[in-house]
Parts: structure tokens; sequence; C-alpha cells
């Protein structure tokens, strides 16, 4: 590896600590590896965390430079500014272009610096790339980082890559700050839940994603509750769905079986995935999910969709039951079956389900990832 005072490296990033969302969270786990392994200065600029966010001052081998405003072209204009200015300033050995919407600028820096860059792709926003610019972007990476083989095979398909292009990092979890524990019973009380078994569903409730599943296990509830009287099922998450979900809910007549439990806080985050009995989100269109490592993690049993990333976060049904997430039916069928025992023994055991989430996906493993990629960068040898 080459001395700090020689090496360093610019991350350019869409957001990092502004939201809990997948993608912001993956960030700060890649930030926190690369970082520790990555001998050098490093650079990251963010569009949308504003200026003096972020918790990264202790280490004085990074700067972090929020460019989020009000406007959001102002955003976009500082960021491709300080892009300019911090590749020319500092002449880094290589580019992390942390979403395929910024790809095209990396493009830029490298046809004016000959600085290489790598692009981190997530999940639908790559599976069919129309924007000429974005596809160049992707295609002038020189490795492209995948979340899961889901979103590889869907790149292959639209871009003429070999496997030499790709590297598979999946997202990690945090078994400390996840980890089993009795139903809380403040939860109970604020949700009325006594003596319930309880669905979950944790997941942003936007237009955008509605392929998240979560209207098919409220339209298949009739016929668990027939099987399971008891049954609630809670969804966490805000967003500008909760009209229709609503409405839906009040045309099955489902109020008193379905909890719209809102934005949950961080600090309630691991109580709430403690409270269920198991974990769904038949999801179409998951990069990965890392939800479902959430859970498992807290050690409770997932039912996930077998058409996404969702089946690399299950390790195809190893950890968690795959079902066809259009096929109401089978969604119904999966969840009676885990409330009622009727499923593999090991997919209801709580210390298995952590063990085995954590040696697949713990911060470690994640961390050996990085570190074979960083000396893949290092070495130039992509």
């Amino acid at each position: 590896m080459n001395r700090a005072n020689d090496n360093k490296a610019l991350l350019l990033f869409s957001e990092v600590f502004k939201s809990k969302g997948g993608i912001p969270v993956f960030n700060q786990n890649f930030i926190r590896a690369f970082s520790g392994i990555f001998i050098g200065d490093i650079t990251i600029l963010s569009i949308n965390d504003p200026k003096g966010t972020g918790s990264l001052q202790d280490n004085k081998r990074i700067k972090f430079v929020g460019c989020g405003e009000s406007i959001r072209l102002l955003s976009k204009l500082k960021f491709t500014l300080f892009a300019f200015y911090y590749s020319y300033l500092y002449k880094p050995k290589f580019v992390v272009c942390g979403h395929i919407n910024i790809a095209p600028l990396a493009a830029v820096l490298k046809k004016i610096w000959r600085i290489d860059y790598i692009t981190i792709t997530h999940g639908i926003e790559v599976w069919d790339i129309k924007d000429w610019k974005k596809r160049r972007g992707l295609s002038l990476s020189r490795l492209v980082i995948c979340v899961s083989n889901y979103t590889k095979s869907k790149i292959k398909d639209r871009l003429s890559l070999g496997d030499s292009a790709f590297f598979i990092l999946p997202d990690t979890i945090d078994g400390e700050k996840f980890h089993p524990g009795p139903k809380p019973e403040y939860l109970i009380e604020r949700y009325n839940i006594k003596d319930c078994k309880v669905i979950l569903s944790i997941c942003r409730l936007a237009r955008s994603e509605k392929y998240k599943g979560y209207d098919k296990v409220i339209e298949s509830l009739p016929r668990v509750m027939e099987e399971v009287p008891g049954v609630k099922y809670i969804i966490g998450g805000s967003g500008d769905e909760i009209p229709r979900i609503e409405a839906l809910i009040r045309d099955l007549g489902l109020e008193d079986k379905v909890i719209m439990a809102g934005f949950i806080p961080e600090e309630e985050l691991v109580d709430h995935y403690n409270l269920c009995d198991v974990f769904v989100m038949p999801s179409k269109g998951e990069g990965f999910g890392i939800v479902f490592l959430e859970a498992l993690a807290c050690g409770k049993p997932v039912i996930a969709g077998n058409k996404d990333g969702s089946r690399d976060a299950v390790l195809d049904g190893k950890l968690g039951i795959l079902i066809d997430p259009d096929n109401m039916d089978q969604i119904a069928e999966a969840i009676i079956n885990v409330l009622r025992g009727n499923v593999p023994n090991h997919l209801l055991d709580p210390e298995y389900l952590r063990k085995t989430v954590l040696e697949h996906y713990g911060f470690d493993k994640f961390t050996k990832k990085v570190k074979n990629l960083v000396e893949k960068l290092e070495s130039c040898k992509l």
C-alpha cells in the first residue's frame, strides 16, 4: 500500500446521514469499513446532507462535505463544483461513486483527469437503465459494486459487462444493536395487542415503492384470520401511500386488525422487531433488503419474495421462507405456517437465525470484503 500522504480517495454519495433508509445506512457502513482499511486521506461529498451533518469529525484523515441546500438544484450544483475542485486539488487515486445518478459525473472526472472510479449499485435504480448517460457512466466504471447477485444479473442483462467487471458487496448488520429480547410491554400497551400474534412490516410507504408488498399482506389477512384469529398486522413507516393503504384497510373491514404505526424512531426499532412473531415483506423490487437482516439478528422468522434481491438476504431460503409476492394464497399460507409452527424448526430457531445471519452478513464479514476491494483498488489490478 502507498504511504498515507501519497494516497487519496474521493467518495461521492447521494446521502449518508440525512435519513435512515437502506442506501444511507449502507453508505455509513461502507465509510466505516473503508476508512479503517484505506491508508490515506479520504474526502467525502454528499448531495443531500446539509453542511455540518455527520459524525466523522474524530477521524482527521476524513473530510466530509455536505452539499445539501433547501433548493435541490443548488445542492447538485455545489456537489458538482466540489467534485471538480477536489479532483483537481487532490488528484485522488480513485473515486467511489455511491449511486448510479452520480456515475455520469464520475465519468467526466475520469475523462479529464484519468481518475478511475467504481460505482455502487443497489436495486431497482439500475435494473432498467434507459438514460444513456447513466448507462455510459456504469459501463466506464472499472468495477461495478452490487449488493446482491440479483442486481448483478439484472445489470448483466442490459449491459455488455463480464463477470470480472462486478464485485458483490452485500449489506451488513450490526449484531450489537440488533439482538433478541422479550416483547416490550410498552408497545403491547400502546397497540393493545396483549396475547396477539403479531405480523410486522417496516418500510417506506411511498408510491415509488409499492413493490414492497404490504398491500398484499393486508389482502391476505382474511384468510390468515380464519386460521389464526388473534392476529394483528403492524406496518411501520411513513410516506404518501398511507391514504391508499388506509382506504384498503377500511374496504376490507380490517380496522381492528391492521395497525399503522407510522414512522418508527431509531430508539424503538429493535423493540418493534422483538414485538413481532414473524417479519413479512413480500417485495418484488428489493435490491437486497436490510430489514430482513435486522429481523433475523433479533431472532425472528422472516417471509420474503422470491423475485428480487430478497433471495440473497435470506440465503435462497436458508434463513427465511420465499414466496411468490404476487400470490396472496402463498403469502397467507406462509404466515399461517409460521404462526402455527408448521415450518422447518431452524426457521423458527432464534439462535440459529441470529448466528447464521451474523456469520454471513456481520460487520466483520463486510469489512473483509471491503478490504479485498481496497486491495484491488490500490494495486490498480481491477
